[in-house]
């Protein structure tokens, strides 16, 4: 099915949807869904296993100087998005998939998001602009 997409690399995920899916199996379902609710197929990312590491790149190593200030200020402020790079890392090692997928309308984060609830992902969020969106919850 899909994989992530090096043209789509983005320091910071913005204006997409971020979440993790238990199997690489369920994140081709959850594709395929999003795909249906008319979500352009090459814009959506899974990412898995070290390749996905490598892509995703939460230690700042890969993709060069900004990933790398990006990531280290991060760190540094030990906050919310510092968690979620830890917890993207660690799913990542532990086999599960992460799926990112652009979402710029709320109509579209709330099929993106209803999609995903619906295939049992954890810590969904919309990365906007300024912001980050907790959608976890119905």
């Amino acid at each position: 099915m899909l994989v992530h997409n090096k043209k789509n690399f983005e320091t910071y995920p913005t204006n997409r949807i971020v979440a993790i899916v238990d199997s690489k199996m369920e994140a081709d379902e959850v594709c395929c869904e999003l795909m249906d609710a008319g979500f352009d197929h090459s814009q959506i990312d899974e990412s898995v296993g070290k390749e996905g590491l490598k892509f995703l790149d939460p230690d700042g190593r890969s993709h060069g100087l900004m990933t790398r200030l990006i990531r280290q200020w991060q760190v540094a402020a030990q906050g919310e998005e510092y968690k979620y790079l830890k917890l993207i890392k660690q799913g990542l090692k532990e086999g599960h998939t992460i799926v990112s997928v652009p979402a710029l309308s709320k109509t579209a984060r709330k099929k993106a998001a209803e999609i995903l609830r619906s295939h049992h992902a954890e810590a969904i969020r919309f990365y906007g602009r300024f912001h980050v969106e907790r959608l976890d919850a119905a």
